[in-house]
């Protein structure tokens, strides 16, 4: 996912989660199919040298391939693209599980899962360029990276408001200059996008409330956070970008894909024109 490693929140959720799932309100419906995958190949893997972070650069370098083959223009590469991305996403929702399975959660696999997933959404778009006009394409990159961050900080806020606790400390994983260069490559490319998105949100907030976010009551706040935008925005993850751009070289139009992606930016705006409405129609306690 392209957005802030999010601190470890400890919460309850009504639902049964499985030891590899992430620890979030709601869940794309694709990861039905993805999870106990995902969760087989976490238990099969706990029990080897395997660490997290080889996981990462093992879907990473997947990722990368399937950008070269889907920047040709031979139908079989794009089969093979299709069918790579897919094993990408698979173990992109392995990482963490392993990591949270085997008490490996680190800062630095936070943001090298971060920075990885960035470098293979760029290389797709790349790719994708190389079928049609590549502004439109580049557009499409930074849509989407605003949309993925969107649906992350929905999930965030969400959690963030029903947790009493303190996330607690993670270690940093690998040498300090590491963790380092790795924080810093966050903070100068993405981090700028998560504040940004964080602030809209609580000047939408604002607007629908008539006061600052600072300023909000716990049952206000709660209020803002009802589940809402989490539900209407989790489908727009990465587990079910990586189906829609496969199923858009299967048929052959791969480029149809960056139209997609646009077309998410006006829902994600429709979701929150939506949440100020709702907000000023729900009771006030």
């Amino acid at each position: 996912m392209i957005t802030a490693p999010a601190p470890t929140v400890s919460m309850e959720f009504p639902m049964s989660v499985p030891v590899s799932a992430k620890p979030v309100p709601k869940r794309e419906v694709l990861m039905r199919v993805v999870q106990p995958l995902a969760s087989r190949m976490v238990a099969a893997l706990s029990g080897t040298a395997v660490a997290p972070h080889h996981v990462v650069l093992a879907h990473t370098v997947i990722g990368l391939v399937a950008a070269l083959l889907l920047a040709g223009s031979a139908y079989g590469a794009w089969v093979l693209a299709a069918l790579a991305l897919q094993v990408k996403s698979l173990l992109d929702n392995v990482d963490g599980g392993l990591a949270r399975a085997t008490g490996q959660v680190t800062q630095m696999g936070r943001y090298l899962d971060t920075l990885m997933d960035l470098l293979v959404n760029a290389a797709r778009f790349w790719a994708l360029a190389q079928h049609g006009p590549t502004w439109l394409a580049l557009l499409a990159f930074v849509a989407l990276t605003l949309v993925l961050s969107a649906e992350h900080n929905a999930a965030r806020r969400y959690m963030e408001v029903r947790s009493e606790d303190a996330p607690p400390a993670v270690p940093l994983g690998a040498p300090p200059g590491v963790v380092a260069g790795l924080k810093g490559a966050y903070q100068l490319v993405l981090a700028p996008q998560d504040q940004l998105l964080r602030r809209l949100d609580e000047r939408t907030f604002a607007r629908a409330a008539g006061h600052s976010w600072q300023e909000a009551t716990p049952v206000e706040k709660l209020r803002w956070t009802d589940g809402f935008a989490v539900t209407a925005l989790v489908n727009l993850g990465l587990t079910t970008q990586m189906v829609a751009l496969g199923t858009c070289a299967l048929v052959g139009l791969p480029y149809a894909y960056v139209v997609l992606t646009l077309l998410q930016v006006p829902y994600v705006l429709g979701v929150q024109a939506l949440r100020v409405r709702r907000y000023r129609a729900l009771p006030s306690s």
